[in-house]
C-alpha cells in the first residue's frame, strides 16, 4: 500500500470513528449527568479569573475553567469534552502507529487504540460533569506528545508537552504526583547516562508544575476534604491508627470518635462545623498532613499491602455504571471490553508488565526502539500512582483510580505492539524512532 493510500485509509477510519462517537450518543450529549460534586465546580466557575480564589479554590481550576468558557452550559461542556477526547485519542493512535514499522501493525495499533477509547470506563465520562473526561483526554494527549517527542526533539514539542502536563496536573491533583514521578525517572535516566541531558528541559518543568500544584493545594486547602474522609473511614475505625494519630497530637474526643466511619460531609459536615471539633481542625491544619504521611511511611509493608489487596477491585471499577449519563449507550459490546481494557487478573498482569520493565532496563531496549522508554515511563509509576490514589482519599477510590487503569491498559498494548514488531518477519526495530 502506498503512503497516500495509507493516509486516506487512516482518514476514513478517523472520520468513521468521530461520526460514530458523536452521532450514536446524541441523547447522552443532550442530557449530561451532574453528580454530587458538580455544583462545587459550577460555583468555582462563577468566580472571576482575576481573583486568586479561582486558581486556588478547593477544586483544581481546569474543569471550572471549561465551565466558565461555556458560561455554565453543561451541554456545551459535554460537547467540548467529547470533541477533545476524539482529537486526543486519534492523535495517540496515529503517532503510535507512525512509530511502528510493519504496515499491518500500523493499522492494527491504530484500530486497537481507537477501540480502547470506546470502552465505557473511558468513553462514558465525556457526558458527565466531573473531571474524569478531561483528566483522561489530557493524559492521552500527554502520552501522544511524549511519543511524538521521541521521533524528533524540537523546542515546540517540549513546550507542548510541558503545557499539557500543566493542564493535566491542574485537572486532578493526583496527576501532579504522576508528573513528579516522571520527573524523577527522567532525572535518574540522565544521571545514569541513559538519556541525553536535554531531557532535563522536560523533567525540571514537570517538577516545578508539581510544586506549584502542591502550593495551590495547600493555599486552597484542597487536601482537607480528602484527609477528613481518610480520618473518618480509615483512622477512627482502627485502634492502632488512632493511637498513632493521638501520639501525633490529634485531640481524640468523644465528638471526633462519633464520626468514625463517616465521610468529611457526614453528620451535617461536623468535621467542618461542630464547635467541639475546633481543636481537631486546628491540629489538622498544622500537623494533619505530616502525621498522615509519617504514618504511611512508618509501616510501608502495611500501606503498600493495602494497595495490593485493593488492586484488582480498583482497576476493575465495577460500580462505574452508577456515575454515567442515563442515556449513554456503549459503542462496543460489553463482552469485547475485557479484551481491550484489562478487568480481570490485573494484579498478575501488572506483575508481568513490571517484570518486563526490569528486563527492558537490563537490556536497555530503548536504544533499539524509543517506545520501550515510553513503556517504562508508563509502567513503573503504576503502583506508586495507585498508592497515592488509594491513600489520598477514602471516597470514590475506584473513580479516582481510573487514570491508573488507563496506564495499565496502555502499558499492556504498547508491549503487545512492540513484541509483535520484534517477532514479525519484517519487524526489525527502528533505530531512528
Amino acid at each position: 500500500m502506498t503512503p497516500r493510500k495509507l493516509s486516506l485509509l487512516f482518514i476514513f477510519i478517523f472520520l468513521a470513528y468521530a461520526v460514530a462517537r458523536i452521532s450514536l450518543n446524541l441523547p447522552a450529549l443532550a442530557n449530561p449527568r451532574e453528580l454530587a460534586d458538580t455544583p462545587s465546580y459550577l460555583r468555582v466557575s462563577r468566580v472571576p479569573i482575576s481573583e486568586i480564589g479561582f486558581w486556588t479554590d478547593g477544586r483544581s481550576f481546569v474543569f471550572p475553567l471549561l465551565l466558565k468558557l461555556v458560561k455554565q452550559d453543561i451541554n456545551q461542556a459535554a460537547a467540548i469534552q467529547l470533541g477533545f477526547s476524539i482529537l486526543a485519542w486519534i492523535f495517540l493512535a496515529y503517532i503510535t502507529s507512525a512509530s511502528l514499522r510493519p504496515l499491518w501493525l500500523k493499522l492494527l495499533s491504530f484500530g486497537i487504540l481507537l477501540a480502547l477509547s470506546l470502552v465505557r470506563s473511558l468513553a462514558a465520562w465525556d457526558y458527565v460533569m466531573m473531571t474524569e473526561s478531561l483528566s483522561i483526554s489530557w493524559f492521552v494527549l500527554f502520552l501522544a506528545l511524549g511519543i511524538w517527542l521521541t521521533h524528533e526533539w524540537r523546542a515546540y514539542k517540549v513546550i507542548a508537552i510541558i503545557l499539557t502536563g500543566f493542564f493535566l496536573a491542574f485537572t486532578r491533583d493526583t496527576n501532579a504526583y504522576l508528573l513528579l514521578m516522571l520527573a524523577g525517572l527522567l532525572i535518574v535516566s540522565v544521571l545514569l547516562r541513559w538519556s541525553a541531558p536535554r531531557v532535563l528541559w522536560v523533567a525540571i518543568p514537570f517538577l516545578l508544575i508539581f510544586l506549584l500544584n502542591n502550593y495551590t493545594s495547600n493555599f486552597g486547602s484542597r487536601w482537607v476534604f480528602p484527609l477528613n474522609n481518610v480520618v473518618g473511614k480509615r483512622i477512627l475505625v482502627r485502634s492502632q491508627a488512632l493511637e498513632y494519630f493521638q501520639s501525633c497530637g490529634m485531640p481524640v474526643t468523644p465528638e471526633l470518635l462519633s464520626l468514625a466511619d463517616e465521610y468529611a460531609n457526614g453528620q451535617d459536615r461536623a468535621f467542618y462545623n461542630d464547635p467541639a471539633l475546633e481543636g481537631y481542625r486546628q491540629w489538622l491544619a498544622a500537623d494533619g498532613k505530616s502525621c498522615y504521611m509519617t504514618w504511611l511511611l512508618s509501616d510501608p509493608v502495611r500501606s503498600v499491602g493495602e494497595v495490593i489487596v485493593q488492586f484488582e477491585s480498583l482497576i476493575r471499577f465495577d460500580k462505574m455504571g452508577g456515575f454515567f449519563a442515563k442515556k449513554y449507550d456503549p459503542l462496543i459490546p460489553y463482552f469485547i471490553e475485557p479484551f481491550l481494557y484489562p478487568a480481570k487478573f490485573t494484579l498478575a498482569l501488572w506483575l508481568i508488565l513490571t517484570l518486563g520493565a526490569f528486563i527492558v532496563v537490563w537490556k536497555q531496549a530503548w536504544r533499539s526502539h524509543r517506545l520501550w522508554g515510553i513503556y517504562l515511563l508508563l509502567c513503573l509509576p503504576i503502583l506508586p500512582h495507585l498508592f497515592i490514589t488509594w491513600h489520598g482519599d477514602a471516597m470514590a477510590a475506584e473513580r479516582h483510580a481510573l487514570s491508573v487503569g488507563l496506564q495499565l491498559a496502555l502499558s499492556f498494548w504498547l508491549v503487545v505492539f512492540l513484541l509483535l514488531e520484534q517477532f514479525a518477519p519484517n519487524g526489525k526495530y527502528q533505530t531512528d524512532a
